[in-house]
């Protein structure tokens, strides 16, 4: 198996852990609350592939939404456009007066029949799901495209003639009927199979099944995201369950519901912060390199660039930064020169979180993880950072760093 569906897999699967015991659990900081959760996993499902090949289906093949005749009652004028209901157009005429009164029984053109209301609905807890998971984002999210891209599919469906009707039709939040969910799955044409198929997702989140489960967290979770980004988030969950098992538990993921600016995971009396430098960082003093470095951009009128951290642990006891992840994904490039250009990267964020001279004991208990090929370690003892692979992280051997960094004691906070 490619190393990219392994990374995939691991990080489903930690997240899936999380989601199966979500039953509500009293105390200060539960793993996972369903029903707090419950519209993220629904949000996730808008942009889900099932849902996302029924969008996408609808868009190219309009035509084929079904419309049924029904018959309305119509008077007119001498005209019959329809069956004649000789009974009530002579009660008509003796009423009214009019003599040429017709009416009769007109058949009309209706979408509004039973698969129709069923992609409808589906069509509208869509849209109204995928706008919430795009309030929840923030400027920078992987996510961003996906919703546009998710946003732009649906205000086309919402222009479609054939449904226009089914889609005011429909109440957010009132199910269709039984008969229609039926009709839907037995009718010959791919659009309604594929709603049924994507109303079904989303009615196994609700009951949490675990298959349903599962196929969002594939396929929405995480497949938004470009692989370095996976690998990121594999080694920041798989770096959290480290540390909760080292015994700082117990262990909250945030990862779906927290801020954009809060941490995405806390375990014990520390926090995993993932892409952010954090109110921590204090920017040192320029190196020679770096001020040359500083002046050639400053002089193209270009802004410097602001590095972040791949994760930081934060100890909420101390009140400072405990340990610094560089996480490098290999793609053809060498080990040698990611874990040089990462052990370049911890040496520097140490400085902006440490005062001159105290960076040695943050650096020891940092850790740099490529996606394969890590280096072992040559000199037993010393002063630098864990190196750890993905073969490393599946077979739990980030213990020793996460035993190291729960066992420090916890210095006191900074003046």
């Amino acid at each position: 198996m490619a190393v990219d569906q392994e990374i995939v897999d691991f990080t489903a699967g930690v997240l899936l852990r999380y989601f199966r015991g979500g039953a509500p659990i009293e105390g200060e900081a539960p793993r996972l609350d369903r029903r707090r959760d419950v519209d993220l996993l629904k949000a996730h499902w808008s942009v889900s592939a099932p849902v996302r090949d029924l969008v996408k289906y609808v868009v190219s093949h309009a035509h084929e939404a079904q419309s049924l005749f029904r018959f309305e009652t119509r008077i007119n004028d001498a005209v019959a456009r329809g069956r004649i209901d000789a009974r009530r157009t002579l009660q008509y005429r003796l009423q009214s007066g009019l003599p040429s009164a017709i009416v009769a029984e007109e058949p009309v053109r209706s979408f509004e029949t039973g698969p129709n209301l069923v992609l409808a609905w589906v069509l509208r807890e869509a849209g109204a799901y995928t706008a919430r998971l795009a309030i929840w984002q923030g400027d920078a999210s992987p996510y961003r495209t996906v919703i546009e891209d998710a946003q732009r599919d649906l205000r086309a469906v919402q222009r479609l003639e054939a449904l226009r009707d089914p889609l005011r039709a429909v109440a957010l939040g009132r199910k269709p009927a039984p008969g229609a969910i039926q009709a839907a799955a037995r009718s010959r044409q791919p659009i309604y199979r594929l709603a049924v198929h994507a109303y079904r997702l989303l009615q196994g989140v609700e009951r949490g099944e675990p298959e349903s489960i599962d196929r969002i967290a594939r396929s929405a979770l995480i497949g938004p995201l470009e692989n370095w980004r996976r690998f990121e988030l594999a080694v920041g969950l798989a770096a959290g369950e480290a540390i909760e098992a080292a015994g700082a538990s117990p262990l909250r993921l945030l990862l779906l519901g927290g801020t954009s600016s809060g941490p995405i995971i806390t375990a014990g009396r520390f926090d995993l912060y993932w892409q952010q430098q954090t109110s921590f960082y204090k920017a040192p003093p320029l190196e020679p390199s770096e001020a040359a470095v500083r002046d050639i951009v400053k002089a193209y009128g270009l802004p410097l660039s602001g590095d972040r951290p791949d994760f930081i642990v934060v100890d909420r006891e101390a009140g400072e930064v405990a340990a610094v992840i560089e996480v490098k994904y290999l793609a053809g490039d060498t080990s040698t020169a990611r874990f040089r250009e990462a052990a370049d990267q911890v040496v520097r964020y140490a400085r902006g979180y440490r005062p001159p001279g105290a960076e040695p004991a943050l650096i020891a208990r940092s850790l740099i993880a490529l996606s394969q090929a890590a280096p072992e370690l040559a000199e037993a003892g010393a002063m630098v950072p864990a190196s750890i692979d993905f073969a490393d992280i599946k077979a739990a051997k980030l213990a020793s760093w996460a035993g190291r960094l729960v066992a420090a004691p916890a210095p006191p906070p900074q003046p």
